[in-house]
């Protein structure tokens, strides 16, 4: 029979080891009101007793990106993977599909052993000022996405961010910016938005999103992708 305090701390472990694979929102994804997403009790079954990935393995191999901003916080996303892309993403697919497809070993190779990363929200570029961080599981049930909820977060304010392969100092995701939105009665003297619209990646004009990233110009970044598709465009609003 275990001791009292040894129970105590298993069971501490067993609750943090939860928090950190359901704090992947894409295990639940399209929506956790639909059952659609991954079963979390299978999918911690079959990891159980598996080792994490090697850190020395891992790869930031698509970047960060954020979105989805409310006044009190924001999502934040990056793809930590041992291999630089999807196995077989570029296949040309033939026929019908199903509406939702959770078979991801066609396209990916499957791995039981999960890879942690964590993640650090702060206020400066440097992340002394740390306002929150967490930590979370992916594995190849998801193509190893992360895509966590950053709270406790102040209204319309600027934040830098970065993730990190857990166990390891040096493998970092590069450095990300965001900003959370005004609250719905906040007033405010102008906020600046960019609409991209039709990227196309062989015509595509893809310096327009770094210009406005190196510029510093607007507050918010709005992507809508129409079914024909045409060269990047950009449009600048600013609303008064």
């Amino acid at each position: 029979m275990l001791p009292v305090l040894s129970l105590q701390r298993l069971l501490t472990l067993a609750t943090a080891a939860a928090a950190s694979w359901s704090g992947n929102i894409n295990y639940g994804s399209p929506s956790p009101r639909h059952n659609l997403g991954i079963s979390m009790p299978k999918l911690m079954k079959r990891q159980a007793g598996t080792s994490y990935m090697d850190p020395s393995s891992i790869n930031f191999t698509h970047g960060v990106a954020s979105g989805d901003p409310y006044p009190n916080s924001v999502i934040l996303w990056t793809r930590a993977s041992p291999t630089m892309d999807d196995d077989r993403s570029n296949i040309t697919v033939s026929g019908t599909v199903p509406l939702y497809n959770h078979d991801t070993e066609e396209y990916v190779r499957v791995s039981k052993n999960p890879v942690c990363v964590s993640y650090t929200v702060a206020t400066d570029r440097n992340l002394s000022h740390v306002v929150t961080s967490g930590q979370a599981y992916t594995s190849s049930d998801i193509d190893y996405t992360v895509k966590v909820e950053a709270t406790g977060l102040t209204p319309f304010t600027q934040y830098y961010y970065q993730f990190c392969v857990c166990g390891s100092d040096t493998i970092k995701s590069p450095l990300g910016r965001t900003k959370t939105s005004p609250r719905s009665n906040d007033t405010l003297a102008s906020v600046a938005v960019a609409v991209y619209s039709c990227a196309n990646f062989p015509t595509g004009f893809f310096n327009a999103y770094g210009n406005v990233a190196r510029k510093d110009s607007v507050d918010y970044v709005i992507h809508v992708s129409p079914f024909v598709p045409e060269p990047a465009c950009l449009l600048l609003i600013s609303l008064k």
